[in-house]
């Protein structure tokens, strides 16, 4: 007598697969969002404290700074006083398009030596649900604040922006 699988058997296995699939696949994908987050959040916090450790070295003699572009989802570190699109020394950093980007500044510049920044306030990073919230004090702290609901951290931000907060 030949063994094999009877269409039952075979439909129930299949049942329980796409069950499976159905579970997991939603929460793969929020694991997914949030790492992406995550690791998006870390990379401009490491630009910033570049930006702020090339100007304190004075390097090439000049405050070095990162101009955001909540449009277009990037964010840029430059040399100099102020951004120039045009100087060939700019280096772009892309944000994908389940990222926004929300600050109350376009961009930021720290002083050769010192590495103060010409302004302080919260950059806040969202994805799906989730918020991100780098804060930059006037001293040129640079902190990853402790993780809030998204409507918690736009009204951090609103707050900050609007009473210039620490």
């Amino acid at each position: 007598m030949k063994k094999s699988f009877t269409l039952i058997e075979i439909l129930l296995v299949l049942g329980i697969l796409a069950i499976l699939i159905s579970l997991t696949l939603p929460l793969s994908l929020s694991f997914y969002k949030s790492q992406q987050l995550n690791n998006h959040t870390q990379d401009l916090i490491q630009v910033l404290r570049i930006a702020q450790l090339k100007a304190m070295t004075a390097e090439a003699d000049s405050s070095f700074g990162v101009y955001f572009d909540e449009g277009q989802k990037k964010y840029i570190l430059f040399r100099g006083g102020f951004f120039d699109p045009a100087a060939p020394d700019n280096e772009e950093f892309d944000l994908p398009q389940i990222i926004n980007i929300y600050t109350p500044f376009s961009e930021i510049i720290f002083s050769k030596l010192e590495g103060k920044p010409n302004v302080f306030g919260n950059i806040v990073l969202d994805s799906n649900g989730e918020s991100r919230v780098i804060n930059i004090n006037k001293l040129g702290r640079i902190s990853l604040l402790p993780a809030t609901p998204p409507f918690l951290a736009q009204l951090h931000y609103r707050w900050r922006s609007d009473n210039g907060g620490e």
